[in-house]
């Protein structure tokens, strides 16, 4: 029979006999077409590839507009180039947190940005950098020619005057007063609002056209989801995504789409959110969208808790991404912290060292060569009422085989299998090849199984590096519980 729900993300409950499914460096993609009989597909995420490499370490902010692309990578700002060159256009204050730039255009033809509480300024045509405000910029934003500078401290945004980022009139500023909460994010969107996150409410500001100070709140915008990550809150498509938090609580992460936001994550995530609450802290998340072959990517990473989440806005489901850290047996934080399109590619950058990456699909290891580690683990199958064992026989991976490397790691690629009897403890690891290049008469299957008096799942595990696709699995045996209807 089929084996249920083999095709899914990450749902992994508080007790894993409710449910324990994990995906990692897999994300599900729905099959449209009617006629084949599966509903769905696992795509391996992207790898990455050394673009370049800058003389500072941890990339704070990448920015691509007009053919030109910028980065901040600890304190200096640095230009790349499309032959895969970078030049420094000047040194900033830093800070742990992300940077943030804005482009006022062809009308001011400058930078803004935020790094370190200060402001800097780039002149486009000159490509000089100097610090226009001090102390009071910890997020950057442009809408309509002005400039936005937010500050946290006092919970305000300042404007520069219009296509000049060189002039600050200290009078034109707003302050927080609908709420009591302070403001903690700000990021402009699309339809040109202005997305004022606090502490436990937000609201939303447009351009009224008002003198002297041209911007004023949307009526009746008000929402009570605030947030404890400042630097989680994107926009992502059409949606703006957040870490939210309320006078209640943390931990679900909210979308809006329009003016009213929505609860997005599952109930599983916000368990691992949770977790992180407990034994880490989830006060250092952070954000970074991306699309890519049709889907596009909400990623979600909590450095203290070393985990990141991805949510496909595509099709709402959430899997886990990370670096395989074979000395922990665990996985760490996925490398990219921030990202642009630049040049006709995905460019990434880390908190650890001084490397730019492109990032794509068809890349199958990280960016430093090593291997991605990408793992499986279905929902449990389980003993039919009314008997006393099941036994599982037979176990087949539908997938695409013959993938082979020519040469090197992945001359013959293995699939490894590990099962649980009670979700608890595992077997040990039983391989099975997915074919050498060009046997694609290959089968994935594994025999002579565990019986259990509960049930039996699964753990798929694949290293070598190439394109693994899987669209299903099939499972023969005795005792399972709708296997009569299957």
């Amino acid at each position: 029979m089929r084996y249920p729900g083999f095709i899914s993300g990450s749902y992994e409950l508080q007790s894993p006999l409710a449910d324990m499914e994990r995906t990692v460096n897999w994300y599900p993609e729905q099959i449209a077409s009617a006629a084949v009989p599966w509903g769905a597909a696992l795509f391996p995420t992207p790898g990455q590839e050394e673009f370049l490499t800058v003389g500072t370490v941890n990339t704070r902010a990448l920015f691509s507009m007009n053919g030109r692309v910028h980065a901040v990578v600890g304190g200096t700002l640095y230009e790349l180039f499309a032959g895969a060159t970078s030049t420094s256009r000047g040194t900033m204050l830093q800070d742990p947190n992300p940077a943030s730039i804005a482009s006022n255009g062809d009308a001011g033809d400058e930078l803004l940005i935020a790094s370190g509480t200060n402001g800097y300024l780039l002149n486009l045509s000159t490509n000089g950098l100097s610090t226009v405000l001090t102390g009071d910029c910890v997020m950057a934003g442009m809408l309509d020619g002005y400039f936005l500078a937010f500050d946290t401290d006092t919970s305000t945004f300042r404007i520069s005057d219009l296509n000049d980022g060189t002039t600050w009139d200290a009078t034109q500023y707003a302050q927080r007063s609908i709420a009591p909460d302070p403001w903690r994010a700000m990021v402009v969107d699309g339809s040109r609002q202005i997305w004022l996150i606090g502490e436990q409410t937000g609201e939303v500001w447009y351009d009224a056209g008002a003198s002297p100070f041209p911007f004023e709140p949307v009526p009746g915008s008000v929402f009570g989801y605030g947030t404890p990550a400042p630097w989680t809150v994107k926009l992502a498509g059409s949606m703006m995504c957040w870490l939210s938090q309320t006078a209640d609580g943390a931990g679900i992460v909210v979308g809006a789409t329009g003016l009213v936001p929505q609860r997005i994550s599952t109930n599983a995530v916000e368990t691992a959110i949770s977790g992180y609450q407990r034994t880490a802290k989830i006060t250092d998340a952070e954000a970074f969208v991306y699309e890519m072959d049709g889907h596009t990517f909400y990623v979600l990473s909590f450095p203290a808790a070393n985990a990141t989440w991805a949510l496909d806005l595509t099709s709402g489901v959430w899997h886990e991404r990370g670096m395989w850290d074979a000395a922990a047996m665990d996985y760490d934080l996925w490398a990219p912290r921030v990202h642009c399109f630049g040049f006709s590619k995905h460019l990434v950058g880390d908190r650890d060292t001084g490397l730019i990456c492109t990032m794509d699909n068809s890349v199958t290891t990280e960016c430093d060569g090593a291997v991605i580690r990408r793992l499986r683990v279905p929902p449990p199958l389980w003993r039919s009422p009314g008997v006393r064992r099941m036994f599982v026989s037979r176990f087949q991976l539908m997938m695409e085989v013959g993938l082979g490397t020519s040469t090197g790691s992945g001359v013959n690629p293995l699939v490894m299998l590990r099962s649980s009897t009670n979700a608890k403890t595992w077997s040990d690891i039983r391989t099975a090849s997915a074919g050498k290049e060009g046997e694609y008469g290959t089968e994935v299957v594994w025999t002579r199984l565990p019986s259990s008096t509960h049930l039996w799942v699964p753990e798929i595990t694949v290293t070598d590096p190439i394109p693994w696709r899987l669209v299903g699995a099939e499972v023969d045996g005795r005792g399972l519980w709708g296997e009569a209807t299957a």
